[in-house]
């Protein structure tokens, strides 16, 4: 059977100080407000206005709104997610005003049979569920039910929850194996996670079906996406030089427990594994978990960045060939970064495992931060791991505004993705300061965590009230530790360890305090010899952080430095422009340039050097540059 794990919700958890509580408030004060803006500048909440759309008709409206994008209320529906992740813990009287009024929008707006899509109501009104493929409505309608089940449990309100519920049940009746149902399924992943999460919520049996029903016929044949063109009078050929097959760019080319390999578009693949590895928890189901590990596994070996990014090619923002990982021209949007995350998060739940929760820390601190700003309005829509200089973040992807929102939900969410608790057991996945609530057998017990991750290795767990009754911790060891160190109460321990979990079980009383410290070394990282790019070079992290230089603090070209792994590196704290930082530098060399042949026979002069280097998360954020995360390797 699998191990009933479950994750502590962020109703139960609040992040109390430390780098998290200054991004969160960050976020939620700069980075909601200006996505609000950019969405009502761009049209978002007018596309919404459906009685005004209708009246105006379209030709005269079409001068000031096109349609929208077939995915603009999945950006409405992150918003209100995150929004309601804020009001969970936060006071703040004008942003509920703005969620009420957004509410009343999405109410407004909504059909009579539960219906909700502002794009197909306002531009394509004869289109419902007609292309499935690429219309997004499915998607959109995931995202939706997503907000509802947060706001619900912030708020406490059911404004919004109504409004999925008639959503869902409107696709329990559209959708399914009946001769008067759609056997489709939608060419983005995400409502099969969505209506897990609102099964969950209400322990409504038909949303767990429809999911599975959606996750098992994807891929099936007659492929639903052929049938539903023919009927659409459709002869385009879809993505026909798509690697493996043109439905794997959706992962529909074959039934998900026939496949073995991670393909196609990034971000639709971590949401389908994401709702897999919820059906085979909540249907006991070992044949998925079998193929969640297994591409898990596939992708571990041979499709991850170091930082945690994934979907390195452009044309498909997705997967290509094994080791095709370019750094320069790298895409690994930040939308996949968290969606892996995300899985991951649902792994760690099925086996207890600490590679799920390192790669989990891997990807927000490196692959998920970088693409905020540290203003807080600006945004990378896809992550470089080398940059000659021309990219930058940007204050609106208007080309699609998927990640500002996106963002702002996991950071004002992440405390849910801290502690989980077992049977007669509670996990620490990761040390971010912060007070949960907890339940052993059905009794309540409070601890408060301490920690100044990322920069420091240390934290403590003080257990302020306890359910009286003996019950285990685990703690997870990260990989990246050098010595580690356990002590109870002030006293030193030595915990078993389990997969990568440190375990201990005892009598716990009110005040009983944990301490762990783990040393931060510095460490090199060398690449598969099949990652082209990375061939004779090297990446530096400390702790969970990956690093990087920047020309600001080297000069440019920076393929002119080698960095020199056997030796040591200073570690410097600093309160910049970049905020409260850890820095490195390390001992290198530098090439001459002077040289003004093409060709020469004399090999290039080289000069010692320190090369600065800071977190990759924190590179764009000042002078324009260079930056570069695997230099060259010295001798």
């Amino acid at each position: 059977m699998l191990p009933p794990w479950q994750p502590l919700d962020q109703t139960r958890v609040s992040i109390t100080g430390g780098f998290w509580a200054k991004l969160q408030q960050q976020v939620g004060q700069v980075t909601l407000g200006h996505i609000y803006n950019e969405m009502r500048n761009q049209g978002h909440f007018d596309a919404l206005r459906l009685d005004q759309r209708m009246h105006r008709g379209r030709q005269e409206s079409n001068s000031w709104y096109w349609g929208g994008s077939i995915f603009w209320d999945s950006d409405v529906a992150k918003w209100l997610e995150a929004a309601s992740a804020y009001l969970q813990h936060h006071k703040d009287a004008k942003l509920e005003i703005l969620v009420d009024g957004t509410i009343e929008l999405l109410a407004g707006a909504q059909q009579s049979d539960g219906y909700l899509n502002s794009h197909i109501l306002t531009w394509r009104p004869r289109h419902r569920f007609k292309n499935l493929r690429d219309l997004h409505e499915l998607y959109c309608a995931g995202h939706l039910i997503e907000a509802a089940v947060v706001h619900h449990q912030a708020t406490g309100k059911k404004t919004l929850l109504d409004i999925a519920i008639g959503l869902a049940d409107h696709l329990v009746k559209v959708f399914g194996p009946g001769s008067h149902q759609l056997p489709g399924y939608c060419g983005h992943p995400e409502i099969e996670l969505a209506l897990i999460r609102l099964y969950r919520l209400t322990r409504e049996q038909r949303y767990l079906d429809l999911s599975r029903f959606f996750v098992e016929r994807r891929g099936t044949k007659p492929h639903y996406f052929d049938q539903e063109a023919v009927q659409r009078l459709d002869s385009t050929p879809f993505r026909p030089n798509h690697p493996v097959h043109p439905y794997a760019y959706m992962q529909a080319h074959i039934p998900i427990r026939e496949q073995r390999e991670v393909v196609g578009h990034a971000v639709r693949a971590m949401y389908l594994y994401s709702a897999v590895t919820d059906l085979a928890d909540e249907l006991r189901d070992e044949e998925l978990l079998a193929v969640c590990k297994t591409f898990w596994n596939d992708l571990c070996r041979s499709k991850l960045y170091i930082t945690g990014g994934i979907g390195s090619d452009a044309e498909n923002e997705g997967f290509t060939k094994n080791f095709d990982l370019p750094n320069l021209d790298s895409y690994a949007e930040t939308c996949a970064a968290i969606a892996l995350l995300q899985w991951a998060h649902r792994m760690v739940h099925l086996d207890l495992d600490s590679r799920y929760t390192d790669a989990m820390e891997r990807t927000l601190y490196n692959g998920v931060l970088a693409g905020l700003g540290i203003d807080g309005k600006t945004f990378f829509y896809h992550n470089p791991l080398a940059s000659d200089g021309s990219q930058h973040r940007v204050s609106w992807p208007w080309w699609c505004p998927c990640c500002p929102a996106n963002l702002a939900r996991l950071v004002l969410s992440i405390s849910g993705y801290l502690y989980s608790s077992g049977p007669k057991a509670i996990a620490i996945h990761h040390y971010v300061s912060s007070e949960a609530n907890f339940s052993v057998d059905g009794k309540d017990g409070r601890l408060v965590a301490v920690s100044d991750f990322p920069f420091d290795g240390t934290a403590s767990i003080r257990f302020e009230s306890v359910p009286g009754t003996s019950f285990e911790v685990r703690l997870r060891i990260p990989g990246w530790a050098g010595d580690r160190q356990f002590a109870l109460n002030g006293n030193k321990i030595v915990p078993e360890i389990a997969a990568g979990y440190a375990m201990i079980s005892r009598d716990w009383k009110s005040g009983d305090e944990l301490t762990v410290s783990f040393q931060m070394p510095v460490q090199t990282h060398f690449s598969n010899y099949e990652v082209v790019s990375n061939r004779g070079r090297v990446a530096v992290s400390r702790g969970p952080l990956l690093y990087c230089a920047e020309e600001t603090d080297n000069g440019g070209r920076l393929d002119r430095l080698a960095i020199y792994p056997d030796k040591n590196f200073e570690v410097k704290r600093e309160d910049s422009e970049l905020g409260k930082i850890v820095s490195l530098s390390a001992p290198g060399s530098s090439e001459d340039l002077e040289e003004s042949l093409l060709y020469s026979l004399s090999e290039p002069g080289t000069k010692p050097c320190e090369i600065k280097m800071i977190p990759y998360y924190a590179w764009d954020n000042r002078s324009p540059g260079e930056m570069l995360v695997w230099l060259r390797r010295g001798r």
